[in-house]
């Protein structure tokens, strides 16, 4: 035994310090004995782990203390750095905006973790050149690169808004074949790159973001092996332990299958929805089945086992010939799977096969079967036939009951103890509610679809609370796994999301139109899936996403378009009236309005909801062009057929007293308008409820009524509140959130409140440069405030800086907004040429929009006023003060604000005239 010891030893010492690829040769030319051989081997094996797990953490220590210290403002070459996004072996990822002023972008900036010395990074600027080269459709773009003043490398890359993929599934809660869908969706952008030369050797789930569409973005593509070549370190290089492949860990060559062995362990962290944790020391032990790795309470557990426990134990297999040979092949076993088809990656013997068969169509596999045993399949045939005759008989008995007892109440005179009272439509719709969980208890199906009809009757009659309910019960009913009728799923989720929107939470309702999608994802354009789109283009409208608003909208339209025999024109109608919609909050109301007209046309003088509400849609264009004539009448025959339609209590009545409202106050009727403000919040009280973000909607409008009136204390507790009720809704960085605080902000620094006011504007204005598009009016409404908050506290250059990039004005409202704030930075600047020129051009432009004496144009008036004073004109600023005065005695509340300054300007004027 001893001199076996020693043999052992003698050949571990002698090929220790060779490469590993050449240990066998050496090993079988020093000696004949292959027991001998395998033992030295195995010596030599757990030797060199152990070490490199070592040198690994040294390496990755060491790389880290030798990182390069920037922080967040600090500028690398023409990119500032604004944000830390993550950190990790490879490096530390920062995302940077251009701060030459050359153009704007947004980029992600990756500082590389190490040293290298002069010819590495020649060599990485030459394989940088290759990656900038590559153009994938998904995979993330390397646009740039250098290094520090310290010789760190860096790269620039495309930044993309997303969030890792496990992370992603874990928040949309997918199901199973949503998971799946969303793999093959990786794997064909792995494949496309494959086909271009190009291999990832990093590929886990935080370098796949997905983006709020739902749409799998790759980052960091060829970079692991980009740098690993360099370093020219086959033992250290760049990559997870917990997903890269063993010859990726050992430092032997790599090719597609080190890919499939990574998109193998991720396919088993998705489905199994838990992580893989794994060391390099791991690299000859297997890794978990999905279905052993699975936490017991997962509820598709069961569905892991056999298929998916094969597809990922071939995709991981340890040895690369075991493996599929490329992520296509990989995608094959994974549609297979979805198909019920028989798969690759298992032995496909006849038991196999027939199962697969069955589950794709077992009629005819039993039709097939009666041929070849006729008599027991006749027999058991016949007891199948009962009892499913027994189960529909059932079924049939329990919608009967159901429809019996609906029509039973559909009796417009119902007998109670006060005698026979009318029943209303709601009256029905509540009873017929009251009625479905308990008789349609046996038949689910049955059950989620009256459901479902229910809520969207709810939803038409204006009866939002109700309806979602519904909604959501019938959306369950249709996903639970005795059912899974996920079509039905997707309408429903459809309804839902145009629910949400409506009730002004956006994000709320892309989610769920994102999630309707996924539902219907890969299938043939339907009516559900062209709604699911409909319903996405809302919700971008809600958060002022306006161009990607347009091109849904446009998207949706082709998909109707593509529908062939669809005969619900209500559907195309609406799709018209929300496009109209989308272009009327753009401020393009051109287009809004011509939207509107085709609505009321194609419905040929019927009164419908739909009709009733493009007429009122049209009235608020006639009132912002100042059309009060046509304007009125229009609302107040869409009052009394609201009412005649749907009753007092419900939405279409809440809109019109809400339109109703705007009118009288832009008319200077401020008790008209008070009267219907009150009457739309005891209505949003009734039917969203007084925390719900439309409720605060009309705080906030009715807020600027009693700012107008002079009476600022009362508004600012209605802005207030309303900004508040939007916070605990949406959340402090939602654009709803943040233009009612904005509004908050502004009136704060009409009270002199400076410090409040700037809170408030400067979280404002910063949150929506993030949240919206440089376009949305929405983001310059708010800067347009920040600027003037600058103004006031002389802080011109910072003013100025921000006002430099404002280009024109999407809406008439923002370009009198701009020409003010110049005015008053021009007067600040003591220019009172431009001051007063820019004064004169905002009176005329408000005197065009609003009237001679309407509220905006009484400020213009007394804003040019004050300037005039201001530059020795006192005679033309009497002139206007005299035709402001009387005005604002009719209109505001004794001791306003605007009264007071009135007051004090026209006692300056007189004595400058004087």
């Amino acid at each position: 035994m001893k001199e076996h010891w020693q043999r052992v030893r003698e050949l571990f010492d002698a090929v220790c310090e060779l490469p590993r690829e050449q240990w066998p040769a050496a090993l079988a030319e020093r000696c004949d004995d292959p027991q001998v051989r395998e033992e030295v081997l195995q010596l030599l094996g757990a030797q060199t782990v152990g070490l490199s797990r070592v040198s690994n953490r040294l390496d990755i220590a060491l790389a880290r203390a030798m990182a390069p210290e920037f922080g967040i403002g600090d500028r690398l070459g023409p990119w500032r750095l604004i944000e830390r996004v993550a950190q990790g072996g490879m490096g530390t990822v920062f995302k940077a905006e251009r701060a030459d002023g050359v153009y704007q972008r947004v980029v992600a900036i990756k500082l590389l973790h190490g040293l290298p010395g002069g010819m590495e990074v020649e060599r990485l600027a030459i394989e940088r050149q290759v990656l900038a080269d590559l153009q994938l459709a998904h995979v993330a773009r390397l646009y740039d690169g250098g290094t520090t003043p310290d010789g760190h490398p860096y790269l620039v890359m495309e930044y993309i808004d997303g969030k890792p993929v496990d992370q992603w599934c874990s928040e949309q809660q997918l199901d199973l074949p949503a998971r799946l869908a969303l793999f093959l969706d990786i794997c064909g952008i792995v494949q496309s790159a494959h086909e271009r030369l190009v291999l990832h050797c990093d590929l886990k789930p935080s370098n796949v973001l997905v983006q709020g569409d739902g749409q799998p973005v790759l980052l960091d593509f060829g970079l692991a092996r980009m740098l690993s070549e360099v370093r020219q370190e086959r033992d250290s290089g760049y990559c997870t332990p917990s997903y890269a492949s063993p010859e990726l860990i050992r430092g032997q060559m790599v090719g597609a299958a080190g890919d499939v062995y990574s998109l193998g362990v991720m396919l088993l962290e998705l489905v199994s929805t838990r992580p893989c944790l794994r060391e390099p020391g791991d690299v000859d032990v297997p890794v978990p089945l999905p279905s052993e790795h699975a936490p017991a309470e997962l509820p598709w557990r069961r569905r892991l086992r056999g298929d998916l426990d094969a597809i990922v134990r071939r995709a991981c297999a340890l040895d690369v010939g075991e493996r599929y040979r490329t992520a296509e092949a990989l995608m094959g076993d994974v549609r297979r799977y979805l198909e019920q088809q028989p798969l690759q990656a298992r032995r496909a013997d006849r038991l196999y096969r027939v199962r697969k068969a069955l589950r794709r169509n077992w009629q005819g596999v039993a039709a097939a079967s009666g041929l070849l045993v006729l008599l027991l399949a006749f027999v058991i045939g016949l007891v199948q036939t009962r009892r499913q005759a027994q189960e529909e008989a059932a079924v049939a008995r329990q919608v009967s009951k159901f429809m019996v007892g609906v029509f039973e109440t559909a009796d417009p005179f119902l007998r109670t103890e006060r005698g026979e009272e009318e029943l209303t439509a709601r009256q029905l719709l509540d009873r017929a509610a009251l009625q479905v969980d308990n008789e349609l208890r046996e038949a689910p199906v049955e059950r989620a679809r009256m459901q479902a009809v229910l809520g969207a009757a709810y939803q038409n009659s204006g009866v939002p609370l109700q309806a979602e309910r519904l909604l959501q019960r019938a959306y369950e009913g249709f996903m639970r796994t005795d059912v899974n009728r996920r079509e039905d799923a997707a309408s429903v989720l459809a309804s839902l999301s145009t629910l949400k929107t409506g009730e002004g939470d956006g994000a709320k309702g892309q989610q769920l139109a994102e999630r309707g999608l996924a539902l219907v994802d890969g299938a043939a354009t339907s009516e559900v899936k062209a709604r699911l789109l409909a319903a996405r283009a809302l919700a971008y409208t809600n958060q002022q996403l306006f161009d990607r608003a347009e091109v849904a909208f446009k998207q949706a339209h082709a998909a109707y378009a593509g529908l062939s025999g669809t005969d619900d024109e209500a559907q195309l109608h609406e799709l018209v009236y929300n496009t109209g919609l989308m272009y009327l909050r753009w401020g393009r109301t051109q287009d809004a309005a011509r939207h509107f007209r085709q609505v009321i046309d194609s419905l040929h003088g019927r009164r419908t909801s739909l009709a009733l509400a493009a007429e009122t849609r049209l009235a608020q264009i006639l009132r912002e062009q100042g059309d009060y004539a046509q304007a009125l009448p229009l609302l107040q025959a869409g009052m009394q057929q609201a009412i005649a339609l749907y009753g007092a209590e419900n939405s279409f009545v809440l809109v019109q007293h809400e339109a109703l409202a705007d009118l009288y106050q832009d008319m200077g009727n401020f008790t008209a308008a008070e009267e219907q403000f009150r009457a739309r919040q005891r209505l949003s009280a009734i039917i969203d409820g007084e925390a719900s973000v439309r409720y605060s909607m009309g705080l906030f409008n009715y807020g600027t009524l009693h700012e107008q009136r002079g009476d600022l204390d009362a508004a600012e507790q209605m802005y207030q509140r309303a900004w508040e009720i939007r916070r605990d809704q949406l959340g402090a960085q939602a654009p709803v959130t943040m233009r009612a605080e904005s509004g908050l902000g502004r009136l704060l620094m009409r009270q002199g409140r400076m410090e409040a006011a700037g809170t408030h504007l400067k979280h404002a204005d910063l949150g929506m440069a993030a949240a919206l598009p440089a376009d949305a009016p929405g983001r310059q409404e708010v800067r347009l405030y920040r600027i003037a908050w600058h103004v006031r506290q002389n802080e011109l250059e910072q003013a100025n800086a921000l006002l430099e990039p404002i280009g024109a004005q999407a809406t008439p409202m923002l370009s009198l907004q701009l020409l003010q704030v110049r005015a008053d930075l021009a007067a600040r600047r003591g220019d009172g040429k431009s001051a007063l020129a820019l004064r004169d051009a905002a009176l005329g432009l408000s005197i065009s929009v609003y009237g001679q004496d309407k509220m905006e144009t009484l400020r213009n008036r007394i804003a040019l006023a004050e300037t005039q004073l201001q530059f020795g004109h006192a005679g033309k600023a009497l002139a206007e003060l005299d035709k402001v005065a009387p005005v604002l005695s009719r209109m505001q509340v004794d001791g306003s604000p605007d009264r007071r300054k009135v007051e004090g300007l026209l006692l300056l004027a007189r004595g400058g005239r004087g």
